[in-house]
């Protein structure tokens, strides 16, 4: 296999190592937010029941604000560009090893 081969295997590996996470970020945020919306109809209940002061202290944990929920957008972007800068860097690695190794040859 030619150096060309092998740096292309790697941008590719690369490529759908990206997109994977990606995906994984998009379903966290998916259950995340379920997860939200189940625990504010399970708030929503407790208040309709005789303890409203407790119900009202859950909700108070579970309702967002809007500049809360653009804060942890930006957060889990900065998370996820974070990852693909760490694997880039891999990628890049594995690249100038690669040349190292076939130059020595």
């Amino acid at each position: 296999m030619t150096s060309d081969a092998l740096i292309e295997e790697i941008n590719s590996a690369y490529r759908r190592l990206s997109a994977a996470t990606e995906d994984l970020a998009r379903a966290d945020r998916e259950l995340a937010e379920h997860v939200r919306r189940i625990r504010l109809d399970n708030a929503e209940a407790i208040l309709e029941a005789r303890n409203e002061r407790t119900a009202s202290l859950y909700l108070d944990g579970l309702l967002d604000t809007d500049d809360h929920r653009r804060l942890e957008d930006i957060r889990a972007r900065a998370e996820l560009d974070h990852q693909h800068a760490r694997r880039e860097v891999d990628r890049l690695h594995l690249i100038v090893r690669l040349l190292e190794t076939r130059a020595r040859v």
